[in-house]
């Protein structure tokens, strides 16, 4: 096995291993805050106060992914992967040690504090998105990109599965509510273990965001990155892109609850259907883009997730509503996956931790703006939130198509050399 292919291994466990983590525990709040039998809060606190509390601790972790994703992708930079991985994966696990605490002593502020850090020191996605760009070959780049989207779709699956599991006291007498929590953090120290043990950095990509060339670019302020005129473009088709794709996933439980009346365990049937063309997706998008090219891709992912939205309010049954939904998540892997690669692909090798970090930051605040618009829209129809969001989509297709330059696309100055075996020459070059 070829050292990109270990090191591979070891980041896709880890993104499959953090966002299972980080799904768990989902099942568990709605019926934490909202159960006044479980205990957490006090019976006396009236419903509209508990969702309040709901709400507040859903959305600290999002808040702190997008303080810190940024910094974190920018220490990778100038300390390296591997240092800064660890350590917010450390500070992840602390973080939900907080948590579990606070459940099981049913300590409010605890919870908030312990969801803050934990979301904080969340930058796994951006650092190992960091790694694979640096020792993918130009030939390799999409498919371990795409890799990693199957890694964080199987973790969305596993985690969530697990997270009832572990809270069901009827499955064993010793589970409680706090147990996923408790599991979430030895997630995140397995998964630090394998980082640890496992994963390395072959040297050629080590020397990759080290070049003499790259100057004082080195040094550039997370606002500058932002602002850049070669990733501010793909910076707005991503926003627009995560925007459209949470309005599909926020919402058409909602939609169908509202139209059709269904039960918890039909919406959990849902999910496990269209996990499947989420990860056909992830598997199949090297093979798409090599005919058609990044941006070919791109496009049509952004136009099957807008077909997607607009159709999944036609149907009168159910049967037919997987049809559109399955349209939808085949589009949304590969929007998932091709925002990422402009993104990587528009920034030079020394900074791929800070513009991926922005990057993770755009892709939450997006998700918190769908969440409240698509709040809004629901009230005002049913249907609203999936018109919305096929605008969005469209949007994307027109950004992609209008300003999405080559060099934003596939720049000279990110090409990595094609390694052809394990042993890269000492001399390689980052363009």
């Amino acid at each position: 096995m070829s050292q990109e292919n270990k090191a591979m291994s070891a980041v896709f466990l880890t993104v499959l291993f953090g966002f299972a983590g980080f799904s768990l525990p989902y099942p568990v709040f709605g019926p934490m805050f909202l159960k006044p039998e479980l205990g957490f809060l006090d019976p006396s606190v009236p419903e509209q106060y508990r969702t309040i509390l709901l709400g507040v601790a859903m959305a600290l972790y999002p808040i702190g992914q997008f303080v810190g994703a940024p910094w974190l992708g920018r220490m990778s930079d100038k300390v390296g992967r591997k240092p800064v991985l660890l350590a917010s994966l450390l500070g992840a696990a602390s973080g939900y040690i907080v948590v579990a605490v606070g459940v099981s002593t049913a300590n409010l502020p605890m919870v908030l504090i312990g969801r803050f850090v934990s979301g904080l020191c969340e930058g796994n996605m951006a650092i190992a998105q960091s790694i694979a760009s640096d020792i993918s070959t130009p030939k390799s780049k999409v498919r371990n990109f795409g890799l990693l989207t199957v890694a964080i779709n199987v973790g969305w699956i596993i985690g969530p599965l697990m997270g009832g599991f572990f809270s069901d006291p009827t499955i064993h007498p010793a589970f409680n509510v706090s147990w996923p929590f408790f599991f979430a953090a030895g997630m995140y120290g397995f998964n630090l273990l394998v980082v640890a043990v496992i994963l390395r950095i072959p040297e050629y990509a080590r020397r990759r965001g080290r070049m003499p060339e790259d100057g004082p670019q080195t040094d550039r302020t997370v606002w500058q990155t932002l602002t850049d005129p070669s990733l501010m473009p793909a910076f707005v088709v991503s926003f627009f892109s995560y925007f459209a794709i949470f309005l599909f996933f926020c919402f058409f439980g909602v939609y169908l609850v509202q139209n059709h009346d269904v039960t918890s365990s039909f919406l959990g049937m849902c999910s496990a259907i269209i996990s499947i063309p989420l990860i056909l997706a992830g598997l199949t998008v090297d093979r798409a883009q090599r005919p058609i090219g990044l941006r070919g891709v791109a496009t049509i992912g952004h136009m099957l997730l807008g077909i997607g939205l607009l159709t999944f309010v036609l149907p009168d049954g159910l049967v037919w509503i997987f049809v559109p939904m399955c349209i939808a998540a085949f589009g949304i892997a590969w929007c998932e996956v091709t925002t990422s690669l402009f993104i990587s692909n528009g920034a030079g090798a020394h900074e791929q931790g800070q513009a991926l970090g922005i990057y993770r930051s755009v892709h939450v605040l997006a998700e918190a703006a769908a969440v409240l618009a698509g709040g809004v829209l629901a009230g005002l129809h049913t249907n609203a939130p999936f018109m919305v969001g096929c605008v969005a989509a469209f949007i994307c297709v027109a950004g992609i198509l209008g300003w999405v330059k080559t060099r934003s696309v596939i720049p000279a100055r990110d090409a990595a050399p094609d390694v052809a075996s394990d042993a890269a020459p000492e001399t390689a070059p980052a363009s």
